[in-house]
């Protein structure tokens, strides 16, 4: 798997481009990585102004909350891209960021490691470009449900159905809002599949499914048929609250099938077995 990095830094003095490392984001596509040095931050108040070091100790923290939590309203991101709603830590989105410059914090361009992603390579990275580690606060890998459908996955099935595709009321005319389907095929009735995040917020986990749930009707009035509709996700961890119920609902009804990430080689079956086709040509 290949493994990539960014250096963050922070504009002292945009004139003279000076610069100082202050963290690091680090990723395989699958796991993401991110830590910022608060005790370089802390440097920083007597050398900058109290209102723009808030707004880097502002910065630094939202990434952490983007990189290292499982829901987050996509409005108030600070890079409003579609790539937040699967997975924005990849090597082409860094590069863009690394040319957008806001005079806060910079992306230094994406570079390849050879070596595996792990906690104790993220700390020789860490150590390496930024500061020493500090064990007083846990960096934890961001399990990434669409990345491991997405490495796992669709390289297996890419030629029997239609990945990643946007669908509008142009394909259906009963779809009422636009939606991002992971993948969708046709084997005498329609087939579909959507990854979701079953540790969202419940606002946002909600809205995912009634959103598929949509299309999944939209689909059968078009082509006056039955489908099969598959769920890609990982049961909650929290067992006792909103999520897990709603996972329970889809992992027992009949009009969806639940898949767990790890046992996607079910669907890659079923796609060979029935001989699925593209949707769209």
């Amino acid at each position: 798997m290949k493994t990539i990095y960014s250096i963050l830094y922070v504009n002292l003095n945009t004139t003279l481009n000076e610069r100082v490392s202050i963290g690091v984001v680090v990723s395989n596509g699958i796991k993401n990585y991110f830590k910022y040095s608060i005790e370089k931050l802390s440097a920083f108040k007597g050398i900058l102004n109290n209102e723009r070091y808030g707004l880097i100790k502002n910065y630094l923290k939202s990434i952490e909350k983007q990189i290292g939590a499982s829901s987050v309203n996509i409005s108030s991101q600070l890079f409003e891209k579609k790539e937040f709603q699967n997975n924005w830590v990849n090597e082409s989105y860094l590069t863009y960021l690394s040319k957008y410059s806001n005079n806060i914090v910079q992306f230094s361009l994406p570079k390849s490691i050879d070596v595996e992603l792990n906690s104790n390579n993220f700390k020789r990275i860490f150590e390496k470009y930024i500061f020493r580690y500090s064990e007083e606060i846990n960096v934890t890998p961001i399990f990434n449900v669409h990345s491991v459908v997405k490495t796992q996955l669709f390289p297996k099935i890419e030629k029997r159905v239609n990945l990643e595709k946007t669908l509008t009321s142009n394909d259906f005319e009963n779809l009422f809002a636009p939606i991002d389907i992971d993948f969708i095929g046709v084997n005498g009735i329609p087939v579909a599949g959507q990854t979701i995040d079953f540790e969202k917020k419940h606002y946002y986990l909600e809205n995912d499914v009634t959103r598929f749930v949509s299309l999944t009707k939209a689909i059968e009035l078009e082509v006056d048929s039955r489908g099969k509709y598959f769920v890609l996700g990982r049961e909650p961890q929290n067992k006792i609250n909103k999520n897990h119920f709603l996972w329970e609902q889809i992992r027992d009804t009949e009009f969806l099938e639940f898949v767990d990430v790890d046992e996607v080689g079910i669907i890659e079956q079923y796609i060979e077995n029935n001989n699925v086709k593209p949707f769209f040509d």
